[in-house]
């Protein structure tokens, strides 16, 4: 990967080598037997490509985060590329995820992962490990609090399972779930007998991101994952599973700041871009303005 193509041109690495943020690709997880995951592999590249017309502006002011991105500081984030992932190696995939989210949290930076289905937090999170207590952020349409599926236990279906079994998890709110998905009465059960916060898009368009906000400690370290399906179609259509009502655009943005402004974001995952079913790139697009925010809140956190 060339410095041009990094997200928004940003280097591979920084000559003092202390960067705030580390963006790196993870195309493949855990893939269902006789699926293939070739849709979500292309994420990255689709979302660092929808990144590079504003790659020239970093001095600009953006409206979105009241200044300029690195708020009148020097650059301070790479993009590490992708990892050599593969369909259907799901350990080796785990394994490739999982090392790359602690050795980003061992130089003291705030891991940023672009995958990837639905799969690859669950690595992602386990990087915490020694990072911990956090919490978890998940913006998605679906709760993937099932055991296993189809003999998988790693898979999409699972995330929030798998991360409710990670001691250095504190607790997970989940925002945006609304419609069906692979959910049956006994996950809803589990995952509330856990603790986890189930809170559907109808109540944040009733009550604002406040109704998400206020299960999240003050001072907490928290990973926030996000679904491309939490948000509404009409925003981001490049998904496997379209679903009506989701969230807005600004109202993910709030999100985002509101969780920097209460704690400190410690991780951030972007997931389930299907590059298939983008329609005029506009799901590409959006994910690198969520992108942006996210970087320029790490940036502002003190």
């Amino acid at each position: 990967m060339s410095p041009s193509t990094g997200f928004l041109g940003f280097p591979a690495r920084l000559p003092d080598g202390s960067p705030r943020a580390v963006l790196f690709g993870a195309p493949h997880g855990s893939t269902y037997p006789g699926a293939d995951s070739i849709g979500f592999a292309g994420a990255a590249a689709a979302i660092r490509t929808a990144s590079q017309a504003d790659a020239s502006f970093l001095d600009s002011w953006d409206f979105d985060l009241g200044g300029p991105l690195f708020d009148g500081r020097a650059p301070c984030c790479t993009d590490a590329g992708d990892l050599p992932t593969s369909d259907h190696d799901n350990a080796g995939n785990r394994r490739l995820i999982e090392e790359k989210t602690r050795a980003i949290l061992a130089a003291s930076a705030v891991p940023v992962m672009i995958g990837g289905d639905d799969s690859v937090p669950i690595p992602f999170i386990a990087g915490f490990a020694d990072h911990g207590p956090i919490w978890i952020l998940q913006i998605d349409a679906h709760i993937d609090w099932r055991d296993e599926r189809h003999g998988e236990p790693m898979g999409y279906s699972s995330t929030m399972r798998r991360a409710s079994e990670m001691p250095h998890v504190a607790g997970i709110v989940q925002a945006g779930i609304r419609g069906v998905g692979s959910a049956r009465p006994l996950e809803v059960e589990t995952a509330r007998r856990w603790g986890s916060r189930l809170v559907t898009a109808r109540e944040i368009q009733a009550e604002g991101i406040e109704a998400a906000i206020r299960h999240i400690p003050e001072g907490a370290r928290v990973v926030i994952t996000l679904d491309c399906d939490g948000l509404d179609p009409s925003v981001m259509p490049g998904v496997a599973a379209r679903t009506p009502g989701g969230l807005s655009y600004q109202q993910a943005v709030a999100l985002i700041e509101a969780v920097s402004r209460r704690g400190r974001i410690a991780g951030f995952d972007i997931i389930e871009f299907h590059t298939p079913s983008d329609v005029d790139g506009i799901t590409a697009l959006t994910a690198a303005r969520l992108l942006v925010n996210v970087i320029g809140r790490i940036i502002r956190q003190v």
